[in-house]
């Protein structure tokens, strides 16, 4: 699948504007309790709840709600951080970058200092159903071989995966079948108590709950595909399912699942450079673009020593960090007619993290070059 072919059909809708798809936002006070914030997203069937504090936008989701030791006891507040903001005029490019940096659904659009929408995930789903996508296989883009829980292991255990590897979405299953998905939703909704609940009983009930089996907690409504199914088919069937993810089965065995995220991470940046680069979640930093200039330098100079490098990719993934600090993780695949290298690294420094893959990338990719050549020119000469 050429990165080139996929981003050219994608094209229109990355330079659409925004405006058609703003809608309502799901707006939170600081001050509030959890319990408060769960209830507005229950209310609102959002995952993302929004505030402005002294000028800054803030974002919390129902996955950030779970790393909270005392969630039943605690406000809203520490589990804010800052969010990168849209505005009337800005093109989807803009709101897809956002989107798959953070691990959100929606992002917010400001207008004169104010929350007015959000651009939903789910909204750009809605125009990517428009095209004809059915040369795009789900086996190109799915994520293969999903991590699943048992539903005798505790819900302690689901919410340890979903907080450390920043999983919404995790198949319950007994031996090979798939019964349900829990999702960070789900979980948070089942280890809350209401507020109702005398303080004093809160911690121990939430403990008790976080102790007992996943069972039959999540949802049965799950969108499946097969893994030469087409994008548009993938796309129809969460959107009529109103899910966010497709699990892909193959003889009623679990091969991968799509979220919104996988499909999003098609809708990529082109970066001008001899070797097609494209780049997805790359954040608004100071020295973003010094960043960018960097890596396509290496990859110009990764040409000259191996010339047989097609396109590469990059996803920009921002984790868990503290107050404006975050790490990041960033994946770069290098294509060549005969194999695909992939690069990983995570750190709080971007441009140290970028640093550190160019310099892995030149090291063995330079090396297999000067490998090849050198047996192809003693192949000729004989």
């Amino acid at each position: 699948m050429s990165l080139e072919l996929i981003h050219e059909h994608f094209l229109d809708i990355m330079n659409k504007k925004i405006d058609t798809l703003i809608s309502k936002p799901t707006l939170i006070d600081s001050s509030r309790t959890i319990s408060n914030v769960m209830s507005a997203l229950t209310e609102n069937d959002s995952f993302d709840a929004f505030c402005i504090e002294k000028g800054v936008t803030l974002c919390v989701n129902s996955r950030d709600l779970l790393l909270g030791k005392d969630i039943a006891n605690m406000k809203v507040r520490p589990f804010l951080h800052p969010i990168a903001s849209l505005k009337r005029g800005d093109l989807v490019e803009k709101a897809v970058n956002i989107l798959t940096h953070n691990r959100i659904r929606s992002v917010p659009v400001l207008d004169d200092g104010n929350i007015i929408g959000v651009v939903r995930a789910k909204d750009i789903l809605q125009l990517i159903s428009e095209l004809d996508n059915k040369w795009i296989k789900a086996n190109q883009f799915f994520t293969p071989n999903p991590v699943v829980i048992d539903k005798k292991a505790a819900l302690s255990s689901a919410r340890k995966i979903m907080t450390t590897k920043r999983f919404d979405h995790l198949p319950v299953v007994d031996g090979n079948k798939v019964l349900q998905v829990l999702t960070s939703y789900h979980l948070l909704q089942t280890i809350l108590p209401p507020e109702r609940v005398g303080r004093k009983d809160i911690g121990s009930k939430q403990i008790h709950k976080l102790e007992s089996q996943v069972g039959n907690i999540g949802t049965n409504r799950m969108a499946s595909c097969y893994p030469y199914d087409d994008l548009s088919a993938v796309v129809d069937s969460m959107l009529h399912s109103d899910t966010t993810f497709c699990l892909v089965t193959l003889r009623d065995s679990l091969q991968g699942i799509i979220t919104y995220r996988d499909i999003l991470n098609l809708l990529s940046t082109k970066i001008k450079s001899n070797i097609p680069l494209f780049i997805v979640g790359m954040p608004k930093e100071d020295n973003a673009n010094i960043i960018k200039e960097k890596f396509t330098k290496t990859l110009d100079k990764l040409q000259k020593v191996y010339p047989d490098v097609q396109e590469a990719k990059v996803h920009v993934k921002k984790l868990h960090g503290t107050g404006s600090r975050f790490n990041y993780e960033v994946s770069a695949t290098i294509i060549t007619p005969h194999q695909r290298y992939m690069f990983s690294r995570i750190g709080f420094d971007l441009s140290k993290v970028f640093d550190e893959i160019s310099g892995r990338i030149m090291r063995l990719l330079a090396k297999r070059g000067k490998k090849r050549y050198r047996f192809s020119i003693r192949k000729l000469s004989k």
